[in-house]
Order: structure tokens, then sequence, then C-alpha cells
């Protein structure tokens, strides 16, 4: 049964809504040639899209090329509201409207002619966002994936009993997808929820995904991407970027790291290594080589989301994996902050190790989650069968962005630098070559909101 929404002149709906809805006829209305019986390329609706990994992946699926649909609500990031440059279908829709967003997803739909190949879904944050494209949708898609996070781990019950380490286990014991069943009893649910609502948001979402493609189990798969801290160019939280400054600025001030004797955080079975902890390589002395408590930060790469999720269009999801898989997608290697800062400094042509100074209560921007032990990366590995980018080469990638990126984007690269300390955003202003009233002609980002909200 379609959705209902409130009765809008047909033409006044498509004005205001649809955009480019050509892009999505095959054979093709453009001056591309086109081989007689040729099969269509892959459908895909994109929501979110217009920025960081939505970005990459669309620009990467016009060039595949696929027959793409971006729902957002149309607003300017970087410079353009449409990076596929006017490759792509585009639906103006806002997700806060649950009724609307689901009469519009139906639309788009009957317009597309066919089931949806593959649907990646990057702005939703709770359960009604998930509810309201599957009403939508209706069941009319092959594969469903939800960009959910590795914060869900921090409302899992392994979270409320404080990360301590299982019976039986030897060694340092990693997370693995089954970790994230929630507590049993709700008073520690409240707990953990209050003390991360966007992970209990984001574990949420996937069960309302599980429960709408148990209605469809012979058509219609999921799988949820656990991503843990997304780093890559066109970054809106402009973390890695205020990194990258910090560690240019000079050794007056330099970056801080956190003094793990001072901290909270469960004991590690292994002593810091000179390699910045359990799964680091590139010999880059950690400053914390000597503390009790070094944390691994898990990072993935925005292209890698991008790339793995072209690949699950042309691949056969695991037959006896869940309706609603999950999957850890990150980087295999996973430094504590001093080795990871090292790595960022060889990156970027600095000496390295660089100098650091350890605090109680220290001026940090990663990680996000305060989970103490590795991501496991096996299911990835070795049931997805995917290579993710080694770390050293995907902070090179990016050091070389950040570095074009202070004449490119000199508003953005200046917004990354105040966020530093006082004693260091002048020496890193200067080093970058920034003045603190950049041209109003710099393409940048026009909104403050969170990644992948639109």
């Amino acid at each position: 049964m379609a959705t209902s929404a409130p009765k809008q002149d047909a033409a006044e709906l498509a004005s205001k809504h649809f955009r480019n809805f050509d892009a999505l006829l095959w054979p093709s209305q453009g001056s591309g040639a086109v081989v007689a019986d040729s099969p269509a390329p892959p459908a895909v609706l994109v929501l979110g899209g217009s920025t960081f990994m939505g970005r990459e992946l669309v620009q990467r699926l016009v060039a595949k090329p696929a027959r793409v649909c971006v729902v957002n609500r149309g607003r300017k990031y970087w410079g353009t509201d449409d990076p596929s440059n006017g490759k792509a279908a585009r639906l103006i829709a806002d997700r806060r409207d649950a009724k609307s967003f689901a009469h519009l997803l139906d639309l788009a739909t009957r317009r597309l002619g066919t089931r949806w190949d593959l649907v990646a879904d990057f702005s939703a944050y709770n359960g009604d966002d998930i509810r309201a494209a599957l009403a939508g949708l209706q069941g009319r898609f092959d594969k469903y994936v939800y960009i959910s996070s590795d914060s869900v781990y921090e409302v899992s019950a392994w979270a409320g009993e404080g990360w301590s380490p299982r019976k039986g286990t030897s060694g340092d014991p990693y997370v693995a997808e089954v970790d994230s069943e929630r507590p049993a009893d709700t008073t520690t649910q409240k707990r953990l929820r209050k003390a991360d609502s966007y992970g209990d948001g984001k574990l949420e979402a996937e069960e309302a995904l599980a429960a709408g493609l148990a209605e469809h189990p012979a058509t219609s798969r999921g799988v949820a991407l656990r991503l843990p801290d997304v780093i890559g160019p066109f970054d809106d939280t402009l973390r890695l970027w205020a990194y990258w400054h910090w560690l240019h600025a000079g050794p007056d001030e330099p970056p801080q790291v956190p003094d793990a004797k001072a901290g909270k955080r469960p004991r590690r079975m292994a002593e810091c290594s000179e390699d910045g902890g359990k799964g680091a390589q590139g010999g880059y002395p950690s400053a914390s080589a000597n503390s009790e408590d070094p944390v691994p930060l898990s990072f993935v790469y925005s292209q890698d989301v991008a790339r793995f999720i072209i690949d699950l269009l042309s691949l056969e999801l695991p037959r006896d994996a869940p309706v609603c898989d999950a999957v850890n997608l990150a980087c295999e290697q996973q430094p504590d902050l001093c080795g990871f800062l090292g790595l960022l400094a060889a990156a970027a042509g600095l000496p390295s190790p660089p100098k650091l100074v350890m605090k109680a209560g220290p001026k940090t921007f990663l990680p996000s989650v305060d989970r103490p032990w590795n991501l496991s990366c096996k299911r990835m590995l070795d049931v997805y069968r995917f290579k993710p980018t080694p770390l050293a080469d995907v902070l090179k990638s990016c050091a070389s962005w950040f570095r074009d990126g202070c004449s490119e984007f000199p508003r953005d690269a200046l917004r990354a630098a105040m966020k530093l300390p006082a004693g260091a955003r002048q020496p890193a202003i200067q080093s970058a070559g920034l003045t603190c009233t950049p041209s109003s002609s710099s393409s940048s980002s026009e909104s403050d909101s969170p990644s992948e909200v639109d």
C-alpha cells in the first residue's frame, strides 16, 4: 500500500522535490552510446550523500557507472550541493518529517519502475529513521547497507560490566560483532543510554532494520557497517585536520596525550610497545611507552567505506548470515594515540616520533569511544574478503589533502586550526599560510551539523 501524505499538485511536488530524475532512465537519455540489449546499470539509492563518506560513494557510483538517486535536504557542503556534478538524480526530503519522507521515497521508487539494487543509508540515527525509510521502500530493494558505528558497543552488556576481560581469554580480547548484545537489566540499559545516546540510537536503528527485513527475508537483506572513527577527505568534524595542524605548530606547545596512569579505563594485559600499541607497525616510539594503559584507536578510511559498499553490489551475501548482518569495518592496525600521531607526523613529512606531552586531562580529538580493546576485523577479512587500506597509506593521503586543502578550503582549514589550544593556534595558522579572515569566496562547508546528516 502506498504511503499517504498531504496532497500536492504533481507538478508542484516534482519541482519542489525531484531533480534530474532522467539520470535513472535506461537506456540513458544522455549523449553516451548504449549497446543494444545491454543490461541496465545497478540502481542505488543513497540516503545522505552530501558530504564525506556519502560524497565519496556517490562519485564512485556514477563513475562505475550506476544509476544513482541521492536523498537529502539539499544543503551545500564544501562548495556544492551536488557532489555528483549533475550525474545523479536528487530527491530533496527531510528525514525529520517521517510521513513525508516515506511518501517521497515511495514516489521515487515508483519513478524508478523497478527494485533498488542497493540502498546505502548514511543519515539514520535511530529506529524511527529506519522505520520511515522502510515504510517508503516497502521491500522494493535487494540490499540495505546501514552506516552504523562502533559506538553500539558502548551500550553493550560488556560495556555495562566495565569492559572487564572475559573469563577464559588469554591476552587482550577483541570486540567482535556478537558483543553488541544489550544488558539484560533495564537499569544498566538506561545508564548506558544516558552516557552514549548516539550509540544507543545507532543500535536501535540496527534493531529496527533487522525487524523490518524479517518481513521480506526471501527478497531483501541488510548489512550494518559498524565504523570506528572515519578519516579521509571532506571530513566535516575536522578532527584529523586539527591534529595535522598541531603537529605543524612546532614543539613549544605539542599535542597532548592522556596520562594513562591517571585514567579510569581497565588495565590492558600487554605493556605498550614502542610501535604504538597492539597491532601497530612502523617503529614510531610512543610517549606512553612506560604507561600501563595504552588504549587502542580504531579507524576506517572513508574511501574504504565506499569501496566496501560498491563491492556489495556484486557480492552474494553469506547464506548463513542473519537477515541483517553486522560487520566491523576498520583498518587492521590499531595503535594508541601516541603511535597514531607518530604515523601522522611521518605521513606529513615531519620528524617522527613527534614531541608529545602527557596530561591527566588532555585536549584530545580522538578517540570518540571509551572501549579499551581492539575491534575484531575477522569477519571483514574472512567472510567478506575485504582488505582495508593500510593505516599508514590512509594517513599519507589525508596529509596530502590537508596540505592542498589549506589553499582550496581556507575557511575550513582555519576552523580546524582554531580547535587547538590557544598557544598552538597562531603557530599552526602561520605554518599553514592561513589568515584569520579568509576570503568569503572560499569553497567550504556551510553547516556545522554532523557529517552525513544530509
